[in-house]
């Protein structure tokens, strides 16, 4: 019973060893016919990395293109506003309309985008006193606990939705030529036309005028009762209510530096929030190298190769096929 058990295992042993025995040989046969295949043409593949190379680099030189960066804030409103001129100007690079356009040098312009500049800390965390920004910040982090807890927070702080609400935006001017500041200016100009947002504007540094001059006579009130109070106390005038007890003098103290402190923060206001789309930043004319652009140097010679490889396999197929 043994032996018979014994002998219907050998065929299955057998098997085995010759289906390792097959795949091993397809295998230093695949192995020995690609080192054959590239010894043979390794000129001709040679030849093709060096065209291609050379190829590339003359596109990259020839079809060469600039961006200009502006890292920008929107003011008074959310950043769909920015997000939907940017649009509306793009439409017209992009559809090469022949309307004409209040921006110098447009023709030189061949796409605008506008990307957030990720900063999730600053989203969820601003430390102004502001109490609408604080409520506002407040909102953001629980929209982002809320929707970290349904997928992939990577993703959720990169959403659509989540990077209008970043603070910061960059906007990429993306043009055949070199570019002045006057043309990048140009555009800002273009994208801060708006007579709603305009009006809010100038309402808004009115405002912050008009608080600071007040806040300024206030701190000269909050002076001179301060300096009537230490003239009383150094005279040794025992009617003055504050020589024994300054902790209203201290108030006033602290009220003056509550001032100064708004006074600092409104001026930084009228720097920030001068106009409805604010640059911050802009560099000029770097070498575009978002996509395939200035890469060809080195795609051309991968597709040579690819070319040259994939022709190679078809002849050899038909040559298969012609034999069989």
């Amino acid at each position: 019973m043994s032996t018979k058990n014994e002998s219907n295992h050998i065929p299955e042993e057998i098997d085995l060893f010759n289906l390792r025995a097959a795949i091993s040989k397809a295998i230093n046969n695949a192995i020995m016919n690609t080192f054959l295949f590239f010894k043979k043409n390794s000129y001709r593949l040679l030849f093709l990395l060096i065209i291609g190379g050379a190829l590339g680099a003359a596109a990259d030189y020839f079809l060469k293109s600039y961006v200009a960066e502006i890292v920008v804030n929107s003011n008074f409103t959310s950043n769909d506003y920015l997000y939907s001129r940017v649009d509306l100007l793009n439409n017209h690079f992009i559809q090469n309309s022949k309307s004409e356009l209040p921006i110098s040098n447009y023709k030189k312009f061949t796409r605008i985008e506008v990307e957030p500049v990720i900063d999730v800390y600053s989203f969820v965390s601003n430390t102004s006193s502001n109490a609408a920004n604080n409520a506002q910040n407040s909102q953001n982090f629980e929209m982002l606990k809320l929707m970290s807890e349904k997928g992939d927070i990577n993703n959720i702080i990169k959403d659509e939705v989540t990077s209008k609400n970043y603070y910061f935006q960059q906007i990429n001017v993306f043009s055949k030529d070199k570019v002045e500041e006057k043309d990048i200016n140009s555009v800002i100009t273009y994208l801060n036309k708006d007579a709603y947002f305009d009006s809010i504007l100038h309402l808004n540094i009115s405002n912050i005028k008009e608080r600071i001059i007040k806040n300024d006579s206030t701190i000269a009130q909050i002076d001179k009762l301060i300096q009537s109070y230490t003239t009383s106390i150094a005279r040794g005038d025992a009617n003055v209510m504050f020589k024994n007890d300054n902790s209203e003098v201290n108030s006033l103290i602290t009220q003056k530096k509550e001032l100064i402190s708004k006074i600092d923060e409104d001026k930084l206001s009228l720097i920030s929030q001068n106009k409805i789309i604010k640059e911050n930043t802009v560099v000029l004319n770097k070498i575009n190298n978002k996509g395939i652009a200035n890469k060809l140097k080195f795609i051309l010679p991968i597709l040579f190769i690819f070319l040259f490889l994939f022709i190679s396999y078809i002849k050899r197929l038909n040559q298969k096929s012609q034999k069989a």
